[in-house]
């Protein structure tokens, strides 16, 4: 699951990079990726490459756009993360961060959607069969808890639900947490460690006792769709459901990123990301990392809906 940690560094021109400038970008996170990628022995493998390249010249010359590509394909070669590299922006990542907004005063209603409704974007019933669109997890705070509470009190009297996850991203945590203490009953379930680069478990994703909106529990069926655009978070949810046998996962395999980052600006436009950590279940002790969360029902993703959609017409004939 990606979290992203922001430290300003000051030593970029906004017009682009100078020869130094590059130098130190790619030996400061050469360092990063030494002391703190999640795995040691290959921190220094990717650190040691990328010097290596310095060395050659393979980076002179370049723009902040072409030296972030150039970073990612010499990462890729030698152990491919999708939480690694540098990433470009567009806008300027050194400028301090916009001030916080002035607290919402607690006469308001706490219901404040937003334009895509804290990620889940779309609630619908298909007959008696509950679907919601989930395209992120949002930060938890007493207006996504409450957006989560109306979604689940709409399913509440449904036979069935769907969580479609095709094209889902990432996101924090806490809400897979939230989201998934729905579809337990009230006994908490162990369903993720968060483990650091030495093993230590650094967080635990342990279901709620209490939640705000009506609990849909473990009996009913549920089902996950995913595709290989589903990532990070929306992983953590459907492998910790899968893992404990609470939801069927159909479509095809997800893109397989278990670890969790840290990112820093190194420029003006670029972001230097290192995996500091990792997700496994307590059932196996094992991620989905490069190898993808792997569907109980493999069929093309444009199909999963349908398939998911007679899986539980299919249960409901034979009850």
């Amino acid at each position: 699951m990606a979290v992203l940690l922001i430290a300003s560094v000051g030593f970029a021109h906004a017009d682009g990079l100078g020869d130094v400038e590059r130098t130190k970008v790619i030996e400061d996170y050469a360092q990063k990726l030494e002391d703190s990628y999640v795995f040691a022995a290959q921190g220094k493998l990717l650190a040691n490459g990328l010097r290596n390249h310095l060395k050659r010249g393979d980076y002179a010359g370049l723009a902040e756009k072409e030296l972030a590509e150039k970073v990612q394909q010499d990462m890729d070669s030698i152990s491919p993360d999708q939480h690694n590299g540098l990433v470009y922006v567009e806008f300027d990542a050194l400028e301090e961060p916009p001030p916080s907004p002035v607290p919402v005063a607690s006469t308001e209603p706490v219901s404040r959607p937003g334009p895509d409704n804290f990620g889940m974007e779309k609630f619908s019933m298909k007959g008696r069969t509950a679907y919601l669109h989930v395209t992120r997890f949002a930060p938890v705070d007493r207006f996504s808890t409450e957006a989560v509470a109306q979604v689940m009190s709409k399913a509440a009297h449904s036979d069935a639900m769907i969580i479609d996850l095709r094209d889902g991203h990432g996101g924090v945590q806490s809400m897979v947490t939230l989201l998934s203490s729905y579809f337990f009953d009230e006994r908490p379930v162990h369903l993720l460690d968060e483990l650091d680069r030495d093993g230590k478990v650094t967080n635990s994703v342990i279901t709620s006792i209490t939640l705000t909106g009506p609990r849909y529990g473990s009996k009913r069926p549920l089902y996950i769709l995913v595709n290989e655009e589903t990532s990070s978070a929306s992983e953590a949810f459907a492998y910790g459901l899968q893992q404990q046998k609470r939801a069927v996962i159909v479509g095809s395999k997800t893109s397989g990123g278990a670890h969790k980052q840290f990112g820093v600006p190194v420029s003006n436009h670029l972001i230097a990301f290192v995996a500091i950590g990792r997700t496994v279940t307590p059932v196996t002790h094992t991620n989905w990392e490069r190898t993808g969360v792997q569907p109980d029902v493999l069929v093309p993703a444009d199909q999963a809906l349908d398939v998911a959609l007679a899986q539980v017409a299919k249960g409901s004939a034979q009850q």
